[in-house]
């Protein structure tokens, strides 16, 4: 096989990360075997960075991947919290909030301007919670006089089926409610609901949104800088803010906030990487889940037509044709990527759109996380699936060397298999209170950068395999 062309090369694209210092305590802990797929090693230091060991070293001693609630602490979900409000006698939104757990009171954005139907503005931010994973938010209402003050906006993704439900608990009375799937919700969130949120580099009216010149990707204003001060030092003008967890750090116009208990902590890169992991991982269960033939029966060809979305020109077009007509076979029509997930029952528009409200906005699927985007977060589930049922392919990834190396940790990771089982592991498997455990103590700042760490360096052994398993031509 040929060298990988210019035109593939050009097609990288990197971003900047600010780099931070990781904090751990500086006793080593013995090495503990967890489980089966991760271990806990205490890690071992890379200057000032604490690394894993290995790609599947959590560093801190977990009794699981996704551990449970802490006695007398809410389970994060939607069940989880009803349950809680009926046996605490919960009345007030406040009361729900200053008994949520760790994770949830440091993982948050605030939020001026608003294109939901509650009201927010400078003196009262919306505060959206989006937890270590984002598989569990909450938006909450400061503004007294918002008609929907007493109304708590939740979203949970369902870890078995993948699919997003939006709920609404009710506290304008006596007694609280619990509102499913309300269809305010449609609105903004589509009929098959995923989260909004803005794009990396564009959070229209969230707190550090470009609005001050500075280095960073995320730059807060003076005015913001200016609010969250107050807020911190107890002026908040409404006790819903009182549940924060706020940083150590000295806030400055131009720089960024740092989420507090976090190795890494710019705030709004983390929010897209919790955000877009989740929604990611929906996606792919919903297709794995309510087309189980089908996407078996068409893996190759989605990774085919995925790298040709990621690198565009690699396929020729007999190799195109060949593609529509596996897409024509599964009752679909086209030649793209787009074309073959709606055979799956993902319509991109709807579903990778995070950044525009459902019915009132035209889409844009090129959400981005920082370094990748939601394609390439399905991507990357769909080939560690492939690798597990194919062991022909697995020993390919296998064969190929890890050269662009695992931000700040020399020789973590040998070959690509075991970068992908590292990122599989930080994005889609550690999770909950287990990953807020483990962010206190490091967090991989390019876990999501898939193309230039995946697929490109294993372009020229995948590529042939998969055109040669599936039977199309190899025309270039």
């Amino acid at each position: 096989m040929k060298l990988i062309s210019s035109r593939i090369i050009s097609g990288l694209t990197f971003i900047i990360v600010l780099s931070c210092n990781s904090v751990t305590n500086e006793k080593k802990q013995s090495i503990v075997q967890s489980s089966d797929k991760y271990v806990s090693t205490g890690g071992k230091r890379n200057g000032k960075l604490l690394c894993p060991n290995t790609v599947n070293d959590v560093i801190v001693t977990l009794n699981s991947l996704d551990s449970q609630a802490k006695p007398g602490d809410p389970e994060m979900t939607i069940k989880g919290i009803l349950e809680f409000i009926q046996k605490n006698k919960i009345n007030t939104i406040p009361e729900l909030l200053n008994q949520l757990p760790a994770h949830y009171q440091n993982n948050f954005s605030l939020v001026e301007h608003t294109k939901g139907e509650g009201q927010s503005n400078l003196r009262f931010p919306r505060i959206v919670l989006f937890g270590p994973d984002g598989r569990f938010l909450m938006n909450i209402s400061t503004k007294p006089d918002d008609p929907k003050h007493d109304l708590l906006d939740c979203a949970e993704l369902n870890e078995e089926t993948g699919v997003w439900e939006f709920s609404q608990f009710d506290f304008t009375e006596e007694e609280p409610k619990l509102h499913r799937s309300p269809e305010s919700c449609i609105r903004c969130h589509g009929d098959k609901p995923r989260p909004v949120w803005g794009t990396n580099m564009d959070w229209p009216g969230v707190f550090g949104d470009n609005e001050a010149a500075g280095p960073n990707g995320e730059a807060l204003s003076y005015k913001h800088v200016l609010r969250m001060r107050e807020i911190i030092d107890g002026k908040t003008y409404s006790d819903r803010f009182d549940f924060l967890k706020w940083s150590d750090q000295k806030l400055s116009s131009g720089g960024i906030r740092r989420i507090a208990d976090h190795a890494f902590g710019a705030e709004l890169l983390i929010s897209n990487m919790a955000m877009g992991t989740a929604t990611a991982r929906g996606v792919f269960k919903r297709m794995k889940n309510e087309n189980p033939k089908k996407y078996k029966q068409t893996r190759e060809a989605l990774l085919l037509l995925g790298y040709e979305y990621m690198i565009n020109g690699i396929l020729s077009d007999n190799e195109k044709t060949s593609l529509e007509k596996v897409i024509e076979d599964h009752g679909g029509s086209g030649k793209t990527v787009d074309d073959l997930f709606l055979v799956l029952g993902i319509d991109t528009k709807e579903a990778f759109s995070l950044s525009t409200l459902a019915k009132e906005e035209p889409p844009k699927t090129n959400w981005s996380l920082g370094a990748g985007d939601l394609y390439e977060q399905v991507l990357l589930q769909i080939l560690h699936d492939l690798a597990i049922d194919d062991h022909a392919l697995n020993e390919l990834l296998i064969s190929v060397p890890n050269t662009p190396g695992i931000f700040g940790c020399k020789d973590l990771g040998k070959n690509i298999k075991e970068v992908i089982d590292f990122k599989m592991l930080h994005m889609h498997q550690l999770l909950g209170r287990s990953r807020y455990e483990v962010n206190k103590v490091y967090y991989s700042q390019d876990s999501e950068n898939i193309k230039a760490k995946v697929f490109v360096p294993a372009y020229e052994k995948i590529v042939p395999y998969l055109k040669k398993k599936i039977g199309i031509s190899n025309v270039l």
